[in-house]
């Protein structure tokens, strides 16, 4: 018994250190890490903060070190088993390499047999037959030797499973070549339709919107967060403690509530910041806290329930593209949260409060929404000028659902009589606008009555009806009129 289980533990480090070398030499899964994702997702703020007391900010980690461990102790059970009984190794390896792609991978969000990694799918599921390959092998030889038979087979054995590793190796860096052909010719596909605006808006065109004349110039040498309320351990940081924290850079974009049908009230960018419910998990929530309430260095305050606030999208920021904050966009640091209008959003951050009511902030108080849910949008951005009939051009811009996410973009050339579904790059992230685009040739000179509509994820349509930006954020389809010659 303790001689099959060495041995299947062989033949599990063998698969691990294979993932392993995928994941940083194509970009293939390594699954202890996509484990440790779905546990960092999903643990709950009960459990997470003991946890945090024990090991402090090594606290993921460790976790991430368990799920190594967890990963070679259940490939080790099941290489023993099969030794045991003799199983169909190669068989029972398919099928839970086919678990694997079709549940660990899209829980951990890496899509349907790994579409988001930089390996793709193909190089993903590739990765994962070449690792089962070598791991059945491994005990495949131990079987043989344990059932008596000679060494010559053995060798052979050794030898045909070392080949489909190096065929398997040499095939996923075609694979990888290929994926990286595609990924750029749809780059140049989408360089091609000029006048969209680019998918991370630059920091001096990235929108900006405030109640001050002079926006606060906050000193980070002189600049504190301060965490109180509803908590165990009140505590204050300075900015230099708050960088020094583990940190995630994540895509996402902000859109005004008061942004019009159409209106250039949105951007996107990447924000480096400290999850909030890591800041909260070290105070300690007390059970009664039910919000949280930010205030600003200019007197400015807003809200939103706590179980927006534990979700992980929701950072307190001190980078924009990979920049420090400016003053315009909230420096030293300010919080972003996926899903909710940018008003939520606060700049110049000094304090987060855990309250047991609701809280109404500076906008709510003056009519707005308290619960400020993005409302699903989309834009027209080109052409910006007219056409040519007969000549083959593009129709594109933005679409956005907040954290909901986009599915399709429809597009009607004749005002909404007919639509056709145009292309759609996939977006940076779970929280970001997309881009999307119509290659169209006009038949004839005339004015064309173009209008756009968004589908979410869920399959929801974006609402055709009309509404102005007060108090919930504006509704209704873009339309422009295109002129062609």
């Amino acid at each position: 018994m303790l001689r099959r289980l060495s041995v299947a533990f062989g033949a599990s480090l063998a698969l691990t250190a294979f993932t392993a070398l995928g994941r940083f030499a194509w970009g293939g899964p390594f699954l202890p890490e996509q484990m440790a994702e779905i546990l960092f997702a999903n643990i709950p703020v009960w459990a997470f903060t003991p946890l945090f007391r024990v090991f402090g900010l090594g606290s993921k980690y460790w976790a991430f070190a368990g799920m190594v461990g967890l990963h070679l102790a259940l490939w080790t059970s099941v290489g023993g088993w099969l030794l045991g009984r003799g199983g169909r190794t190669m068989l029972i390896g398919l099928l839970v390499l086919l678990g694997f792609t079709l549940i660990l991978l899209p829980l951990s969000g890496e899509g349907w047999f790994g579409a988001a990694l930089p390996s793709g799918p193909v190089g993903a599921v590739l990765t994962l037959v070449a690792a089962i390959a070598l791991y059945g092998g491994v005990l495949g030889l131990a079987r043989r030797r344990t059932e008596g038979r000679t060494a010559t087979p053995d060798r052979r054995g050794f030898l045909r499973t070392a080949g489909m590793a190096a065929a398997a190796t040499a095939g996923l860096k075609l694979a990888g070549g290929l994926w990286a052909e595609v990924a750029r010719a749809a780059e140049d596909l989408w360089r091609a339709v000029a006048g969209l605006p680019p998918e991370i808006t630059p920091v001096g065109k990235f929108y900006t919107v405030s109640k001050n004349v002079f926006d606060p110039a906050v000193k980070t040498e002189r600049w504190s967060l301060e965490i109180k309320g509803l908590v165990d351990r009140p505590y204050k940081l300075t900015y230099e403690e708050l960088k020094g924290l583990p940190s995630v850079t994540e895509p996402a974009t902000l859109m005004c509530i008061s942004n019009e049908v159409g209106g250039e009230l949105i951007s996107n960018a990447q924000w480096k910041g400290i999850r909030l419910k890591d800041l909260l998990a070290k105070a300690g929530i007390k059970p009664t806290a039910v919000e949280v309430i930010l205030r600003a260095a200019d007197g400015y305050s807003d809200s939103f329930p706590l179980k927006k606030g534990l979700e992980d999208g929701v950072l307190v920021v001190y980078e924009m593209n990979g920049q420090p904050l400016v003053k315009q966009h909230g420096a030293p640091a300010r919080v972003i949260v996926p899903g909710i209008y940018g008003m939520k959003n606060v700049k110049w951050v000094t304090s987060i409060e855990l309250a047991d009511y609701d809280y109404k902030g500076y906008w709510e108080v003056r009519g707005w929404s308290d619960e400020a849910i993005y409302k699903t949008m989309s834009r027209i951005d080109v052409p910006t000028g007219p056409l040519k009939a007969g000549e083959r051009a593009w129709v594109g811009g933005v679409a956005f659902a907040g954290d909901r996410g986009i599915r399709d973009v429809e597009v009607s050339l004749d005002g909404g009589k007919t639509w056709q579904n145009a292309q759609v790059k996939p977006s940076l992230g779970s929280f970001t606008w997309v881009l999307w685009a119509l290659p169209w040739t006009p038949p004839a000179p005339g004015a064309y009555p173009v209008k756009v509509r968004a589908v979410e994820k869920n399959g929801a349509v974006q609402t055709s009806e009309v509404r102005p930006p007060l108090p919930d954020g504006a509704s209704g389809w873009h339309a422009v009129t295109i002129r062609v010659s």
